[in-house]
């Protein structure tokens, strides 16, 4: 069972003046897959990390399984994954070593399921990180965040750097993990293509403001998944 993010009337703002987050309410239950789709600038990343508690709100309530994020400890942490572009990793580590320093965090790891997403995501565990292409280093990334086990998976922009087997990979996992274990899943990606057949949700923010949230079959109305990237386009760039 996924967790729920709570947030009321959240607002962020950094210290020299620009508003990135502007009273936004909404929630997010368990077991959604959540597209938070928007231009550059809209405020994905932000939004990311103050439900990881990286940030902390301005204004607002956030909540997720009813703790602020940015006053929790690790212990309730180990139920959430989160994968993004912008963790560093040292490039002297193996594979394995970046797998074992992961594990240690978390006391439910699965050894099991770290071998089997090792094989489909063809990573060596011998094979150093700063020898591997962006990609092939965000493919590791997916391997440690998802043998937790999770019940909350967040993501940030890491798609863009996988080639087409790696992302069709790691977006049929996500949607079989949100339909067979009832995990919450919160994804922020500029690529459209993967999503109309996968998530359960549409957000889509601009200005730092929700323009939409809602269903994706409501946010289709009926239209074939094809539209998709289409719409989304549309109603960004509405009353420019």
């Amino acid at each position: 069972m996924g967790l729920n993010i709570d947030i009321q009337n959240l607002s962020y703002q950094l210290p020299r003046g620009k508003k990135v987050l502007n009273e936004m309410t909404f929630r997010i239950a368990p077991g959604d897959f959540v597209a938070v789709l928007g231009e550059n600038g809209a405020g994905k990343t932000t939004l990311l990390d103050m439900i990881m508690g990286f940030r902390r709100p301005t204004q607002g309530l956030l909540k997720v399984q009813n703790a602020k994020p940015y006053q929790d400890n690790w212990h309730s942490r180990q139920e959430i994954a989160y994968l993004s572009e912008k963790v560093d990793i040292p490039g002297d580590w193996t594979a394995d070593e970046f797998l074992r320093f992961n594990e240690y965090f978390y006391g439910h790891y699965s050894h099991e399921i770290e071998a089997k997403y090792l094989k489909l995501f063809r990573v060596n565990r011998s094979d150093r990180l700063g020898n591997m292409s962006a990609g092939e280093i965000r493919r590791v990334q997916i391997v440690a965040a998802l043998s937790i086990e999770p019940e909350l998976i967040v993501v940030d922009e890491i798609t863009a750097v996988l080639d087409i087997v790696g992302r069709r990979h790691f977006m049929t996992l996500l949607k079989e993990l949100n339909r067979t274990t009832g995990c919450t899943i919160v994804l922020a990606t500029n690529i459209l293509e993967d999503l109309a057949t996968n998530i359960t949700h549409v957000m889509l923010l601009r200005h730092g403001q929700i323009r939409t949230f809602e269903p994706l079959a409501d946010f289709l109305k009926g239209a074939e998944p094809t539209v998709f990237s289409q719409k989304v386009a549309d109603l960004l760039e509405e009353d420019l």
